[in-house]
């Protein structure tokens, strides 16, 4: 078998393809307003990792406030449990689930804030920018949980209160 002789380069096919192509429009200067909402945003995406580590902190004294409402609650009176839980199934569950969404809310909240070791890139900011996408979500999504868990707990607080009372 002989060697074949290099292939000639082929034109470019071309394009049955009549679509409008967009108009290219020239640069201007960025107005005023323009510039800051890039500045704006700029600031807000550094800023990003410090917000929601303070708001996985607010979360966490914000939890440790209710559940004291709710040991309130639980333990109120001389003898435990109060008469108005005793008799009351309602309540009973209603204690038991705030109580859960509390503590599980408290623990995400925690994981939001608690330091990790994250990969180092020095000269890599491709996986730089990785990194901190993927620390930013992580933390993202253990905030929004503890958020979920915070509420659902404060409205099952409510409606514990709320049976106590017509149960009363």
């Amino acid at each position: 078998m002989k060697p074949q002789p290099p292939a000639a380069p082929r034109a470019p096919a071309e394009s049955n393809d009549t679509a409008p192509q967009p108009p290219i429009q020239e640069g201007r200067p960025l107005s005023e307003e323009q510039k800051r909402l890039i500045a704006f945003f700029a600031d807000a995406e550094s800023k990003q990792v410090d917000f929601l580590d303070e708001a996985g902190k607010r979360i966490i004294e914000l939890t440790t406030a209710l559940l004291g409402v709710l040991f309130a609650i639980v333990a109120f009176g001389d003898k435990f449990p109060p008469p108005y839980l005793s008799n009351n199934p309602v309540a009973k569950f209603l204690s038991l689930t705030a109580l859960a969404c509390y503590i599980m809310a408290m623990l995400l909240a925690l994981r939001t804030v608690q330091p990790r070791n994250y990969q180092l890139f020095r000269h890599n900011l491709d996986r730089m920018r990785q990194e901190l996408d993927r620390l930013v979500a992580n933390k993202q999504r253990s905030l929004w949980w503890a958020g979920a868990l915070f509420w659902i707990g404060s409205a099952v607080l409510a409606l514990q209160i709320a049976a106590i009372i017509l149960s009363a």
